[in-house]
Order: structure tokens, then sequence, then C-alpha cells
């Protein structure tokens, strides 16, 4: 594990409310464009030949980085890893 995975993963442990996830890329091109960045429950989660573990953690921009370091275009997949942008005030 490297030093920031480790971490990501001992801050996870004392941040209420923040799991800790495994994330895999997919080693496919999706429509021939981007590999997709999933966490480890997904329903569209790749079988173990068709994806590569990325890391384990909670920081999914970390995640994404690491994901970058395999593969030149990734994605997060739409369906697991939705990011929570805070309301703007008006």
């Amino acid at each position: 594990m490297k030093t920031q995975q480790l971490f990501d993963t001992l801050l996870s442990w004392f941040r209420p409310g923040q799991k800790t996830h495994v994330f895999y890329v997919e080693k496919r091109l999706k429509f021939g464009k981007y590999h997709v960045l999933h966490r480890d429950h997904c329903e569209v989660l790749p079988d173990v030949n068709g994806r590569l573990e990325v890391g384990r953690g909670s920081d999914m921009e970390l995640m994404l980085t690491q994901a970058n370091k395999h593969y030149q275009h990734v994605q997060l997949c739409q369906q697991c890893c939705k990011i929570e942008k805070p309301e703007s005030i008006a």
C-alpha cells in the first residue's frame, strides 16, 4: 500500500459517515473512448479479469488520479461514483 493510500485509509477511520471502498478501473475502453472507475460493490463492475484494482480509500478524486496513472482517459462510473457537490449559496 502506498503512503497516500495508507494515510487516506487511516483518516477514513476517523471521518464519521465516510466508508472506505476498494476502487477498480475497467481494462477495456468504454465506447472506444475511456476507461471507467468503479467502487467495489458496483452493479456494473466487470469481472476479475476485466478490471484492475486502483486502491482503497474514500477519496474519489485521489482514486481517479491513481487510475489515470494506469490509463490515460478515465471517468467515474455514473452508477457508483457520484460526487456530491455542495450547494451554492445564492
